[in-house]
C-alpha cells in the first residue's frame, strides 16, 4: 500500500530539481482557449509517481491522482482532480506512457 509519505517524499524532491534547474512555469492552453489550471510539473509528477508505483495504465495512474491528490498538489493548486482523459492527454503531451520510464528527466 503506498502511504502519505511515499507519496510527499518525491514531491519535495521533484520541486527542489525544477527549483535548482530553474524549470520555467509554461502557460498552457486547453482545448477551449482557456488557461489549463493545473501546472506542467504537477503533470510530469504524475508521471514520476506512475514510475514509482509501477503503474501501467492511465486510469490506475488517475486512481492514484485522486487518492493522494492534496499530496501531491500541496497548497499550491487547490482545484479538484482532472478526469483520467484530461490526465492522459496531458501526459502524452510530455511523452510519458505508463509502463514505462519518465523520458523528460
Amino acid at each position: 500500500m503506498v502511504s502519505q509519505e511515499w507519496v510527499q517524499a518525491p514531491r519535495t524532491y521533484f520541486l527542489d530539481f525544477l527549483h535548482t534547474t530553474m524549470f520555467p512555469e509554461l502557460p498552457r492552453h486547453g482545448e477551449r482557449g482557456l488557461m489549463d489550471a493545473y501546472p506542467e510539473w504537477l503533470i510530469m509528477l504524475s508521471g514520476v509517481l506512475a514510475v514509482k508505483c509501477t503503474e501501467k495504465t492511465y486510469g490506475g495512474l488517475h486512481r492514484l491522482r485522486t487518492r493522494y491528490g492534496q499530496d501531491l498538489c500541496g497548497h499550491e493548486v487547490t482545484l479538484p482532480p482532472s478526469s483520467e482523459s484530461q490526465l492522459r492527454e496531458r501526459l502524452k503531451k510530455i511523452g510519458f506512457e505508463p509502463g514505462t520510464g519518465a523520458g523528460y528527466l
